[in-house]
């Protein structure tokens, strides 16, 4: 669904509800993409889209699971959706600026020896950061997710102009405990650890649980926490004749199984010129309401250099 709002100023937002099951976010950025050259005057889109879902990432004949799908993945038909039980969920950003993120990179890897992402160091930090704000038992389990870009993972890869979604999700679980009482250079060891897990045999096993379970109330469970990053998919260039977006902003209220997602975004222009943008990002954080008081205080940990990697 799309939808336009048209300002007196002579701006507009571009809204859109696109389901994951359909289209994943680069096919939604290839989708604005085309049709962007389409209202700046070309006859043709120049990457032809692709459908084809059904013999490109149908389940196999007869399907089979041989990853562990199961390990993160269950069954839970008829149950309340688990919203319901942590009350209403607010949403805030946070700016990230790159020298402040460079000099926490740089902690752990003075403290593990190993390099780490923009995605797997500051993941792990907001991780550990949401379950100490909503305050969860040490016993209680809880799940980082995020979704990969199987698009070249697969034999042969998909198409470039593949427009469906092409994605999978991939889990880290731990206790409240553990993760807490790891050094956050762990976690970002764990998460980037599970990209080993990202195998056609994955994908496959993948689309074959769903076949094999559509409508059995598939769920991941409680106090999931995803993960998605959108500084790099194009958003922001999408230009229908008058430059790239103000702003890019999701509305999601759940992914991948949670319902308190995160999101890494570009930095709006709506308030300062591009030159005086501040370097870095901002970071898009869905929670409890009981637990967003608590959650700005460890953003402010982070933001102030109050953090020693413990």
């Amino acid at each position: 669904m799309l939808q336009v709002t048209v300002f007196e100023c002579g701006g507009f937002t571009l809204g859109a509800s696109i389901h994951h099951s359909v289209c994943d976010r680069l096919g939604a950025t290839q989708f604005f993409n085309a049709m962007a050259e389409l209202a700046r005057g070309a006859s043709a889109v120049s990457i032809e889209p692709v459908w084809d879902r059904a013999s490109l990432l149908g389940p196999r004949k007869p399907p089979r699971i041989e990853a562990p799908i199961e390990e993160f993945l269950s069954l839970e038909q008829g149950n309340l959706p688990y919203s319901h039980s942590i009350g209403p969920v607010v949403r805030e950003c946070f700016p990230v600026t790159d020298d402040r993120l460079e000099r926490f990179k740089r902690m752990l890897f003075e403290q593990s020896g190993s390099r780490f992402t923009t995605f797997e160091a500051l993941g792990a930090y907001i991780w550990r950061a949401k379950v100490n704000a909503s305050e969860i038992g040490g016993r209680e389990r809880v799940k980082f997710v995020y979704s990969t870009n199987i698009r070249k993972t697969l034999k042969p890869p998909l198409p470039v102009g593949y427009w469906g979604n092409g994605c999978v999700p991939i889990y880290i679980e731990l206790t409240a405990e553990e993760l807490r009482e790891q050094p956050v250079w762990e976690t970002a060891k764990q998460i980037q650890r599970s990209k080993m897990n990202i195998t056609e045999e994955y994908v496959r096993s993948f689309i074959d649980f769903q076949e094999l379970h559509y409508g059995d109330g598939i769920t991941a469970g409680k106090e999931v926490s995803a993960f998605t990053d959108w500084r790099h998919l194009g958003h922001s260039t999408v230009d229908f004749g008058w430059g790239g977006p103000i702003t890019v902003l999701p509305l999601s209220r759940s992914l991948l199984g949670s319902v308190e997602p995160c999101f890494f975004l570009p930095h709006s222009s709506a308030n300062s010129s591009e030159a005086e943008a501040p370097a870095g990002f901002k970071v898009s954080i869905a929670l409890r309401k009981t637990a967003m008081p608590a959650f700005r205080e460890e953003m402010k940990k982070f933001v102030d250099d109050d953090f020693d990697g413990r």
